[in-house]
Formats: structure tokens, C-alpha cells, sequence
């Protein structure tokens, strides 16, 4: 007998379950609790979470030579331990539809927050921790490597303040990758 609910899904989720989800399968830096714009995405197959992706604001007012105005960053890519494989199809399925609807939240007036946020998103962005991945996952996907940053201190070195190892820095810039899809502008055709 066909079944009546999709096989698999990709789609906006609550922040509270991806952030559980997030704890529960273990990724090493837990929910994502900024105070700040973001949205969250999960994959199902058969009506179960299987993948979480979250889309934030970043940090840094300017990351990969973008100002934050550019970008929107994926903050957290995790899949259940037992469907790991499933990575990179959340994180392909977070790339191509995480850009649009970042914008189509500023029609929508209660996912804006005090900030202002979201806005018309030119890069995506992503910090990796160097010494847990080589990056494999962004490059497969067409990301770039743009930077490798060192670790440091939150909080300006107060007292207290977490230490952070260092990370590389990984973009996708949608705009060439456009222009790579289109060809040549006519302006620049021989």
C-alpha cells in the first residue's frame, strides 16, 4: 500500500528541537544560542529528524572579506551518529535553499529581530574547528577555503572568558557561483 507522507523532507523546524538535536547526537559545540537572527532546518526521512542545519547572523562585524550585511553563516551542520552520510546532503539541501529564505524572512515581521535582521545574502559562511575536519565536507560542496584564524579568547581575554581553538573559514560566494552557471556576462564576451 503507498504511503501517504513523504519519504524524506527538508524544512524550517523549531530552534528548541535543533538545538536538542544538536545535544543529543553530540556535536561538540551544543545548541546554538545566539541572541541574534537565525533560523533552523531539518532533514527527515520516514517522519524522523535524521540531519539539523542552522542558519545565524555572524559573530564578526566582517568574515571572508564580506561585511556581515553579506553573509549569513551555518552556525551548525549535524546528522544523527547512525546517518552521518546524511551530512552532506543537509548541508547542499541548507546551501541552496537557506539564501532565499534568510530573505523572505523580512516579509515576515516576527522573525525579525531588534537588529533588523535578515538581509539579501551574497556569501554564505562557515567556521570549522582545523584540528577536528580538513574541511572535506565544504570542499566537495564548492565552498572555498578563505581564511584559517587562530584561537583566542572570548570576551576580550577577561577573566573567565572561553578559550577557542583555532578554525578555518569557509564561503560560498553565490554570486560567482552564479556567474560560473550563467557563463559570461554579454559585457565581457568576445
Amino acid at each position: 500500500m503507498p504511503s501517504l507522507f513523504p519519504l524524506a523532507t527538508w524544512d524550517l523546524c523549531d530552534d528548541a528541537l535543533a538545538d536538542a538535536l544538536l545535544v543529543r547526537w553530540g556535536h561538540w559545540l551544543g545548541g546554538c544560542n545566539r541572541p541574534f537572527g537565525r533560523q533552523s532546518f531539518a532533514l527527515e526521512l520516514c517522519g524522523e529528524a535524521v540531519a539539523v542545519a542552522v542558519s545565524a547572523s555572524t559573530v564578526s562585524a566582517r568574515c571572508a572579506g564580506f561585511a556581515r550585511g553579506e553573509v549569513v553563516e551555518l552556525a551548525r551542520l549535524c546528522a544523527r551518529p547512525d546517518r552521518r552520510d546524511l551530512t552532506r546532503v543537509a548541508m547542499r539541501l541548507w546551501r541552496v535553499t537557506a539564501p532565499a529564505l534568510w530573505l523572505a524572512a523580512m516579509n515576515r515581521p516576527d522573525l525579525l529581530d531588534a537588529r533588523g535582521w535578515p538581509w539579501r545574502v551574497n556569501a554564505l559562511v562557515s567556521y570549522a574547528n582545523a584540528a577536528r575536519h580538513k574541511g572535506h565536507v565544504y570542499r566537495m560542496d564548492g565552498w572555498r577555503k578563505a581564511a584559517d584564524v587562530p584561537g583566542g579568547v572570548a570576551g576580550g581575554g577577561r577573566a573567565g572568558g572561553k578559550v577557542y581553538e583555532a578554525k578555518s573559514v569557509w564561503v560560498f560566494n553565490i554570486q560567482a557561483a552564479a556567474q560560473d552557471v550563467a557563463g559570461p556576462s554579454p559585457e565581457r564576451s568576445p
